[in-house]
């Protein structure tokens, strides 16, 4: 039972501070952006065009900081890439 109440209080921790850090948020979602189209075969200037344009409006502030993160994510070799990488991005942002 202390396990189980362990991995909750763990799992909802990211929340937390989610909604304390939306940049961490917004960031976090180009990452995974950015992974999957790389998983895709696109190439980093097509992605971080598509990437860029989903970002309007009150978001649009978000745009600059789509090239550096696409740039990091197509700098990783494919061990590197996968699930985690979002999540990983999204704990060490959140741990600032």
């Amino acid at each position: 039972m202390r396990r189980f109440a362990l991995i909750a209080t763990l799992l909802a921790l990211p929340m937390t501070a989610q909604a304390e850090n939306p940049m961490c948020a917004t960031s976090g979602d180009i990452v995974t952006a950015a992974v999957e189209a790389r998983g895709a075969g696109i190439e980093s200037p097509e992605a971080i065009e598509a990437i860029s344009t989903g970002y309007t409006g009150d978001e649009a502030r978000y745009q600059n900081a789509v090239q550096p993160l696409v740039d990091w994510v197509y700098s990783l070799s494919e061990e590197q890439l996968g699930d985690g990488v979002a999540e990983a991005y999204l704990a060490a942002c959140l741990a600032q």
